[in-house]
């Protein structure tokens, strides 16, 4: 019980964490499934019931998806589910595991994920994908390994990838244009376009950063070389010079004026979209929040890849995947699997990726005829993209909410407080060291 009460604290303290983007309110349906007392399906279609958290457009898609696949087959039947926003929904889901009283399936943030396989809540999916209503090895081979990556615990794999965006750089053209430069792409040439414009006594910085710029942090110590968190050791190189000098030179542009983050906007789409910046960096499913802002203002923009550090192309995946819980049957298991197996399918994944923003999970969903006139049509959807063959998943661990609560801490101090840098971190290898052994 104790175990229990503390995966329930400590899960519901990451949820904030990984909320990457806001969304509407939307309303679902209500499954039933008819089995025997045994937990047998009766003969009839398997009912599974999914949970998830995508709300407006993004849940006009799901719900299409989903009816597809329902009338692709007359073995199962799937009935989604909208939860509201994701901390609601991860609410639900950590109160659910408790009461015993889970879905079939669910949307689940990566952090999520170790805490919920510890209790054995979540079914190891390793030895069960393949199948003749599942997936094929051709397949799961065809996926983006950094997207298989991410749910990846104690060697198991306990969630598929599902809504996944990259970080991308968006540029203000016009603003680039004035001051006679290229789309940076390094991050020596983004503080000397921070440089010029400084100098110019322009208004607008040269970079613009989300509040929780932790993302932007981590890709830059990896691409200094340092480890981060490693996955395999579960060791940490924080506190380290690689570390130290990645943090140092954010918080170098931003005391410059060369950068600064969103403050009251709490996203950067807004300010970028008013031409407050020349560069952004954020999720690539951010493109849908910059458009309408930027179309008002008149603002001339596109996308590109991350820049580079010490020669290092480098981003970082982000958003949700799908899981199966293990209070599900074998039946209703398996349904959720050939469910999982039709979203991943090459158009499917190509068509949640045109519809939603989120990027393509199969490389073969790049061939679709009908992604590729998108891409053609939408060339600020192609960075994401280009970016997909060297993107990569930070580590999934047991208590890694509270790891994230603290790293938020200690950047926030940084930047507001103006603490030492290297006091800072060091603190912050120490207790992320402590929680890697306390709990992995």
């Amino acid at each position: 019980m104790e175990k229990s009460r503390k995966f329930l604290a400590g899960a519901v303290t990451l949820m904030s964490a990984f909320v990457l983007g806001a969304c509407g309110a939307g309303e679902g349906e209500t499954a039933t499934t008819e089995e025997s007392s045994s937990g047998e399906a009766t003969g009839e279609a398997v009912d599974i019931t999914f949970w998830h958290a995508m709300n407006g457009p993004h849940q006009e898609t799901i719900t299409k998806l989903t009816d597809a696949f329902n009338e692709s087959q007359d073995l199962y039947v799937v009935e989604e589910q909208n939860q509201g926003d994701y901390n609601t929904l991860q609410q639900k889901i950590m109160a659910s595991g408790v009461s015993g009283d889970l879905p079939t399936m669910a949307q689940l943030t990566p952090g999520n994920v170790p805490d919920l396989a510890e209790n054995n809540l979540l079914v190891p999916l390793t030895d069960m994908l393949v199948s003749d209503s599942g997936f094929t090895q051709e397949a799961l081979d065809d996926i983006y390994e950094g997207f298989l990556s991410s749910s990846t615990y104690n060697e198991e794999l306990y969630a598929m990838p599902f809504s996944k965006s990259t970080r991308v750089m968006y540029f203000n053209q016009d603003i680039l244009d004035e001051y006679g430069v290229e789309i940076p792409t390094t991050w020596e040439e983004v503080e000397s376009l921070g440089e010029q414009m400084v100098a110019a006594g322009d208004e607008a910085v040269a970079l613009g950063l989300e509040n929780g710029y932790e993302m932007e942090y981590e890709t830059l110590a990896r691409q200094n070389g340092a480890e981060f968190i490693n996955g395999e050791t579960m060791t940490t190189d924080i506190g380290g010079e690689e570390s130290v000098e990645a943090l140092t030179l954010l918080m170098d542009l931003i005391d410059q004026g060369y950068a600064r983050t969103a403050g009251e906007d709490g996203f950067f789409s807004g300010p970028f979209g008013r031409g407050e910046s020349a560069l952004y960096i954020g999720s690539s499913a951010g493109l849908a929040h910059v458009v309408p802002v930027a179309e008002e203002n008149g603002i001339n923009w596109s996308t590109a890849e991350l820049p580079a550090y010490n020669d290092t192309q480098l981003t970082l995946f982000a958003g949700n995947d799908l899981g199966v819980f293990s209070s599900a049957t074998e039946e209703e298991q398996q349904a959720a699997i050939a469910f999982m197996a039709f979203l991943l399918e090459p158009e499917n994944t190509a068509t949640w990726a045109i519809e939603t923003g989120y990027v393509p999970i199969r490389r073969s969903a790049l061939e679709v005829e009908e992604y590729k006139t998108y891409l053609e049509e939408n060339p600020r959807a192609q960075a994401a993209n280009l970016e997909l063959e060297y993107g990569m998943s930070s580590p999934s661990f047991a208590g890694s909410g509270e790891y994230r609560n603290n790293l938020l801490e200690t950047l926030d101090s940084v930047l507001v407080n103006n603490a030492d840098i290297q006091e800072s971190l060091t603190q912050l290898e120490e207790t992320t060291q402590a929680i890697l052994d306390e709990n992995n």
